[in-house]
């Protein structure tokens, strides 16, 4: 398994994969899930992230599609973001300086045993405890 942060379902979602590199590679990353060959994990709180954004580029109905279409992702581990996550995701902000989000991304990944993260968030570099990923 890995562990796919917020952004790679955002390219999916949010970019042409036949214009851009890494919405080709983050679409196929989820086809892989989707089909069995990758087993993915992340935190449920990529669904507020992808809805979110999608809101704000496409509307209310494009959000609501998006936030659907990631819960009905197959062989996709979605993390409830639990007290144990976000005491793990404070001592994370305090020791790399993380936003309170991508503490809980790394915490969530930490959890469940994902050190492998697939991620364009460069803050990600100076964890340690990770390897990151980028996409193309």
């Amino acid at each position: 398994m890995v562990y796919l942060d917020s952004n790679v379902f955002v390219y999916a979602v949010t970019h042409d994969p036949t214009k851009n590199k890494k919405a080709k590679e983050a679409a196929n990353l989820l086809t892989a899930v989707e089909e069995g060959r990758t087993r993915g994990v992340t935190s449920i709180l990529t669904w507020d992230e992808l809805s979110w954004v999608v809101r704000k580029l496409e509307g209310r109905e494009a959000s609501l599609r998006a936030g659907a279409a990631l819960l009905r992702i197959q062989n996709l581990v979605l993390y409830p973001t639990t007290l144990t996550v976000v005491l793990k995701a404070q001592e994370l902000a305090e020791r790399y300086s993380l936003a309170p989000r991508d503490a809980i991304h790394v915490s969530t990944g930490l959890i469940t045993g994902e050190r492998e993260m697939v991620t364009e968030d460069a803050d990600f570099d100076d964890v340690r405890e990770i390897s990151r990923h980028p996409l193309g």
